[in-house]
């Protein structure tokens, strides 16, 4: 595969994944941040059953096996619940915001760790994307550091756990890109994010999955869309 088509592979996945926070926030307002995510996660293993298929984890190698396990589930958790505990919709949206921080992370962290080439452009560019995230942070404020610390105060685990995601999915692209050898374990990963979540579905007090059509169908559209973008 050329560099030119895996960049553009990749920008398509990110398109893909950036409609997963309406998405995931409207699952969650009616199956619970918990149970949705579980839901969403569930039906997508399934798919990626049928498109990807199963793979032989025997042969994969150790430290991608169980570095991508951990990383992948952590970050997915993280990304889910921000959205979930976000306090209204539009705050979901700016923990979305947050959240993409990962891009410009994983750059950084490949520059840094696994030797990509770069120029000195990289620089600015990190810049405006940290300068974006904190405009949205400020609202109609704009980089208002009072502005922004009081809007983090609403609702501080969201804005945590979506920044907590940045780093990790940055990490989780950094290590599989070094360690996977050609191997794709998004089958299980998604499958292993999906059990973890009714694991703490089940053992933690949830609220009542409530279902009607506007929800079914954006389950499904949720699910689809990340089969589709791994």
């Amino acid at each position: 595969m050329t560099s030119q088509k895996a960049t553009l592979i990749g920008l398509v996945a990110i398109v893909l994944w950036s409609t997963m926070v309406g998405l995931i926030r409207g699952v969650s307002e009616g199956l619970g941040p918990v149970g949705g995510a579980a839901m969403i996660y569930s039906l997508s293993g399934l798919l990626l059953i049928f498109t990807v298929g199963l793979p032989d984890i025997r042969r994969f190698p150790g430290r991608y096996l169980i570095a991508g396990s951990v990383l992948f589930v952590s970050y997915e958790i993280c990304l889910a619940l921000s959205l979930g505990y976000a306090a209204t919709r539009h705050q979901a949206i700016e923990v979305g915001m947050v959240n993409y921080l990962w891009p410009s992370l994983t750059i950084l962290f490949a520059i840094l760790f696994n030797g990509q080439k770069t120029n000195w452009l990289i620089v600015p560019g990190l810049l405006i994307a940290l300068t974006g995230v904190c405009w949205v942070l400020g609202g109609e404020n704009g980089l208002n550091p009072g502005e922004i610390i009081s809007n983090v105060a609403t609702s501080p685990l969201s804005y945590l756990l979506a920044f907590l995601g940045a780093f990790i999915w940055a990490t989780y692209c950094t290590v599989t890109n070094k360690y996977a050898r050609g191997f794709n374990g998004i089958t299980v990963f998604v499958l292993l994010t999906a059990v973890a979540l009714w694991f703490h579905y089940f053992l933690t007090p949830q609220p009542a999955m409530i279902f009607s059509l506007p929800v079914i169908a954006k389950l499904f559209t949720a699910a689809l869309t990340l089969g589709f973008a791994y």
